[in-house]
């Protein structure tokens, strides 16, 4: 019979810390600030490479105080960023600028490099955009962290906490995972690259980012067992993720002869707990388990 949760939804803060309020906006600025200069720019016939960087600096100032000062107040946002979909398309949506600008970038170059002067500082600009997508993939990544981080933070209470352990996929798992990888990433980039060689690597970050992210499923972590889900944690001392799953989002529990197995339906992928790993304490995590799912496989 399983215990119900004394707490279903995830709580979030009813005001966010000013550090999650300027890592938004810095990533909204990145997004928006060399799009928004460049029309200046283009209009104005700004010529001042000097002055277009002032600029610049302005526009990413002013657009990151707005940001962080509206986002610092609505403590619910971070609720979006528990989807595994906007955990992914945030710091996706930084390689736009790398596809927008990059006839800037080679502009930009091909001025540098020799004694030719452009009309405009637009190309300036433009590689500036370049590297703000860049800027806007790392900033969107941190981001999507820190905002479950303080979901956890709300939501979990340490005393609640049933059983934790620490266990990775099991081995034959974590090969299957690299190899259909492989296949299923790897393979069609470099088909794609071989055909149409630049306009792909644009695309490339993208790639990276799924690699790492299908990756990191099978890494090694630790999971707290909690009324209101299953916390996870993985990372170093400098540095730890944390997440939270509702047992809404699980189907049950199932024990194989390497793994035990919370599954979970597509598009979300099934967590896998090598029994190798558990040795120590198998039949606690299993009866804690079977507390709050049903056993598929009895």
């Amino acid at each position: 019979m399983q215990i119900r949760p004394d707490r279903e939804t995830l709580q979030t803060p009813e005001r966010l810390d000013t550090r999650f309020g300027v890592v938004a906006g810095l990533y909204v600025a990145a997004l928006i600030a060399p799009a928004l200069l460049l029309v200046v720019v283009k209009r104005l016939q700004l010529g001042s490479e000097s002055t277009a960087i002032g600029l610049l600096g302005a526009v990413v100032t002013v657009c990151t105080a707005v940001v962080a000062w509206q986002v610092t107040r609505r403590g619910g946002i971070v609720a979006w960023f528990n989807s595994t979909w906007t955990a992914l398309l945030v710091p996706a949506v930084g390689i736009i600028p790398l596809f927008v600008y990059f006839w800037y970038v080679f502009l930009f170059i091909a001025f540098t490099v020799t004694d030719l002067q452009p009309e405009s500082a637009a190309n300036l600009i433009g590689f500036a955009g370049f590297l703000s997508g860049i800027a806007a993939t790392c900033l969107g990544t941190a981001l999507v962290q820190m905002a479950r981080a303080r979901i956890v933070d709300e939501t979990v209470v340490d005393s609640d906490v049933r059983v934790e352990w620490t266990a990775g996929w099991p081995r034959r798992d974590r090969v299957r995972v690299a190899i259909g990888t492989l296949v299923a990433v790897g393979l069609p980039f470099g088909l794609a690259f071989w055909q149409w060689g630049q306009i792909v690597f644009h695309a490339l970050p993208l790639g990276i980012v799924l690699v790492f992210s299908i990756a990191s499923l099978v890494d090694e972590r630790t999971y707290r067992l909690t009324p209101a889900g299953l916390e996870q944690r993985r990372g170093t001392r400098w540095f730890v993720s944390r997440q939270l799953t509702p047992w809404s989002q699980f189907d049950g529990v199932s024990v194989t002869d390497d793994a035990v197995v919370l599954h979970r339906q597509l598009p979300y992928i099934d967590i896998r707990c090598s029994r190798q790993d558990l040795v120590t304490h198998e039949a606690d995590v299993i009866a804690a388990l079977e507390a709050h799912l049903d056993r598929r496989d009895l």
